[in-house]
């Protein structure tokens, strides 16, 4: 995909501030069904089961033509992700490829983790 390169420099990051190694594209919610009675068959950029913490790096957020996730399908099926994250207890956090850039994706990670309990 487009994010592939700043979801290996969202893994870089995660290794150089030595946090717990995540699952990379992990396949969630298998437990519930679709409306049409088929298994759930969401994936997540990086998971830590252990804290409950999916992550997505999201781009194409402003591509012409609503690229990426501002395309209303997509949009019905980010809140249709979300509800099933809630229902299954996960937290599901969302970054952006600028976050990733920036600093303040890995910043946001370190606080959730240590806030369910990761310490160094």
């Amino acid at each position: 995909s487009k994010n592939d390169r700043f979801e290996r420099e969202l893994a870089f990051q995660i290794r150089a501030h030595k946090m717990p190694a995540p699952h990379e594209q992990y396949r969630w919610a298998t437990s519930l069904t679709s409306e049409k009675g088929r298994p759930r068959q969401f994936r997540a950029d990086f998971a830590w089961p252990a804290f409950q913490l999916l992550i997505e790096v999201q781009g194409g957020l402003f591509m012409p033509g609503g690229g990426g996730h501002s395309h209303p399908i997509h949009l019905v099926k980010d809140i249709e992700k979300a509800q099933c994250a809630v229902l299954l207890g996960l937290f599901l956090l969302p970054v952006t490829t600028d976050e990733v850039k920036n600093g303040r994706a890995i910043a946001m990670i370190e606080r959730v983790l240590a806030a369910r309990g990761w310490t160094r």
